[in-house]
């Protein structure tokens, strides 16, 4: 029993003695001697420090360290033999982390830990944590924890510019293309709309997309001027009138769907085939005919006439009459 109770004597005063240099170790080479409690370590961190309740920026300063003074020679060997390893001085990390921001537009943490991984730790390294870093170089940490900080002035450049790139402008296509600014947007404005007026862009259509592109094909179609009413919303829809005729050779609901030249020559081919064209013979046999041509010109009567057809041959009940021109 007294055997057993000296070799837990012996192992715990083994556990507390200093611990012992290794042979032909040198101070400041293979380890470096925290001031404070003599323990000789790789790199004297910010955690080994806080057990002394101090940090790194006041013991640098207590004890007239460098930076370097904290870590061993042998660990600096390690970190400097990586590819992208350059040794900043305070002034020079100012300069590269400023560079990174004026290229990239953001220095956030998570950004350089993933792309310029260096940069963030020695930044850390040379100012004890990433929000004095960030400080020195003349950015508020609060700003720059956002992903992009967006203000009133930057929201409104950001529209113009698309704008000046005839770019669309309706919200759904700003909101899957340029999300930052959407959100900027939304957070400085309350919505799209308000944002869009204060960018100056008055004009902001209700209609839908393919209604615009019916109105443009018919325009084209029958060599009518587009008027600027007509222009502003596709201009807000598709960026610019170039990019919406394109849209109009391109949709596949235009495509395959009725156009009126489409509705009148597909009537004159039927009116020559001595096909019945009366309303209910058109109900019954083409539906689809029959309602894209009240929806295009009021009324069947009225697509018979566009098409060169006398409506009174298929009028049994009453006879049509050309509306006058008020």
């Amino acid at each position: 029993m007294r055997r057993a109770t000296k070799l837990i004597d012996t192992r715990q005063q083994k556990s507390l003695a200093p611990r012992a240099r290794r042979p032909n170790s040198d101070d400041g080479i293979d380890f470096v001697r925290c001031r404070i409690c003599g323990d000789h370590l790789r790199v004297i961190s910010g955690r080994h420090l806080s057990k002394h309740d101090t940090d790194r920026e006041s013991y640098v300063e207590e004890y007239s360290l460098s930076p370097d003074e904290l870590i061993a020679k042998d660990s600096r060997r390690l970190h400097s033999s990586r590819r992208d390893y350059r040794p900043y001085s305070k002034r020079d990390w100012i300069a590269a982390v400023k560079k990174v921001y004026k290229r990239d537009k953001q220095v956030f943490a998570g950004f350089l830990q993933e792309k310029h991984q260096q940069l963030y730790h020695q930044g850390i390294w040379l100012f004890g944590d990433w929000d004095k870093a960030l400080r020195a170089a003349g950015f508020d940490p609060e700003q720059m924890r956002l992903r992009s900080f967006w203000n009133g002035e930057k929201v409104i450049l950001g529209i113009r510019a698309l704008r000046k790139q005839n770019l669309p402008l309706y919200p759904n296509y700003v909101m899957k293309n340029h999300q930052n600014l959407f959100s900027g947007a939304l957070r400085q404005y309350g919505s799209w709309d308000k944002a869009l007026r204060a960018a100056g862009i008055t004009l902001i259509s209700r209609r839908t997309r393919l209604g615009l592109l019916r109105d443009l094909r018919d325009a084209v179609e029958s060599g009518s001027d587009i008027s600027q009413a007509l222009r502003s919303e596709l201009e807000y829809y598709f960026g610019s009138l170039g990019n919406a005729k394109i849209a109009l050779k391109t949709d596949a609901r235009l495509l395959s769907g009725w156009s009126q030249r489409k509705i009148i020559t597909v009537l004159a081919q039927m009116h020559r085939s001595k096909e019945k064209l009366n309303y209910g013979t058109g109900r019954r046999q083409f539906p689809a005919l029959v309602s894209a041509a009240e929806a295009y010109f009021g009324s069947w009567g009225k697509a018979l006439h566009a098409a060169g057809i006398d409506p009174n041959l298929y009028f049994v009940h009453h006879t049509w009459r050309k509306q006058k021109a008020a």
